[in-house]
């Protein structure tokens, strides 16, 4: 009976992610827009010191990890993630932002092409729990949205 009892709940503990008495959330992921669905298009920016994006509009926030009042992702697990971020050019045509992991540039998107023309990049990164990754919109440039042209996205791959 014991036995048994012990392979029950060693089975019960995979099924539910635990490892080495810690709960390990089985899934994570973010989806937020520049705008909420209530903003009116338009640009952030131009402002004169470089400034952390806060992302409005939260499409997904599996496991709770994008604070919409800060606009930081926080990981709750040490683990591979793969970050996205996408910016739209505003009424200057000049966008030039980054992606920042605990005040550290992790990869940047440049466009000077025209009028709402768009970027995208996106990296494969080791976070450790607590480690906090956001957008941070260089000074003097603009952002645009509408219908969420402008995201930032992320999500667990695999903990480690």
């Amino acid at each position: 009976m014991a036995s048994t009892c012990l392979v029950a709940v060693l089975l019960l503990c995979c099924v539910v992610g635990l490892q080495a008495d810690v709960l390990v959330p089985e899934h994570v992921a973010f989806s937020v827009a520049l705008k909420s669905d209530s903003d009116e298009a338009g640009d952030i920016g131009p402002l004169t010191t470089d400034t952390r994006v806060v992302f409005k509009r939260v499409v997904t926030n599996v496991g709770g990890g994008y604070d919409s009042e800060t606009g930081i992702f926080t990981a709750p697990v040490k683990g591979l993630y793969f970050v996205t971020f996408t910016g739209a050019a505003g009424e200057t045509g000049s966008l030039n932002a980054a992606v920042l992991k605990d005040g550290v540039n992790m990869f940047a998107i440049y466009d000077n092409k025209n009028h709402h023309s768009s970027a995208t990049n996106g990296m494969a990164i080791v976070l450790e729990a607590g480690d906090k990754v956001w957008v941070t919109l260089w000074a003097n440039q603009r952002m645009f949205d509408q219908g969420r042209l402008s995201t930032f996205s992320g999500f667990l791959i695999s903990p480690m």
